[in-house]
């Protein structure tokens, strides 16, 4: 009988060994160091981000990590995970003995680091998608700050309205986080893998699937650039 379940999340372990042969402690200090995307770069290593595009080209992002590390794309990919992954994460059971054998302190660090990013991409999200009541009320009740999910007596005398009050405005919050334009910021930050979500609803599923195949093609890094700030400005009425 074994002991333990454990996620296994996949990353590229070239890439990794290479960026700590230089130095770095982990990949955000080496996309700083070099002014390379974190975010983007931590698909890159996770097999979500394809290093090549379906007609063969290399992306943007691969080719500054390529750049940064001083080697060719054979050195850092397999043939398969050139093909990038559609399932990222695994759950296997092990006994005590193994655990530590797959235990890593580097590793789990850079995975907080991972699931910090994420957490304050939704947040922005959220502060975007919505006014600051809202906004406040949504993540007490959800324990999106402090990990503690607060109840609606603790969030109305807070703000000193009625339970039934918050209620109303947390319901109407949620709604307004369904409209697909927050949804696809969400699902981009790749919250789903990093917190090990399942079960999406179908239409999450279908944006997830969209922006995936749309990420999966060669995009002109001025254009990208635009996108994201077209993204980052654009706020719902």
């Amino acid at each position: 009988m074994s002991d333990y379940r454990v996620k296994i999340t996949i990353r590229n372990e070239r890439i990794l060994s290479l960026i700590e042969a230089q130095g770095f402690t982990s990949v955000k200090k080496f996309c700083e160091a070099h002014n390379i995307e974190y975010q983007r770069t931590t698909e890159l290593i996770s097999g979500k981000y394809k290093p090549v595009n379906d007609n063969g080209q290399l992306s943007y992002i691969c080719e500054q990590v390529l750049t940064a590390l001083r080697v060719e794309l054979e050195d850092c990919f397999t043939e398969r995970q050139l093909k990038g992954f559609n399932k990222r994460s695994f759950e296997i059971k092990v006994k005590e003995n193994e655990l530590r054998q797959i235990v890593n302190p580097t590793k789990n660090q850079e995975q907080k680091l991972i699931e910090q990013q994420a957490k304050n991409k939704i947040r922005y999200a959220i502060e975007m998608g919505l006014n600051p009541r809202e906004a406040a009320m949504l993540k007490m009740k959800f324990g999106f700050d402090d990990g503690h999910e607060h109840t609606l007596e603790e969030i109305a005398k807070i703000f000193s309205v009625s339970r039934e009050r918050v209620r109303q405005i947390i319901t109407k919050a949620q709604r307004k986080m369904q409209h697909p334009h927050v949804m696809r910021q969400i699902l981009q930050t790749g919250a789903d893998e990093v917190f090990n979500i399942k079960n999406l609803p179908s239409h999450l599923k279908r944006i997830k699937k969209e922006d995936e195949e749309k990420l999966n093609g060669y995009m002109d890094p001025d254009d990208f650039l635009d996108l994201c700030h077209l993204k980052n400005t654009n706020k719902l009425n």
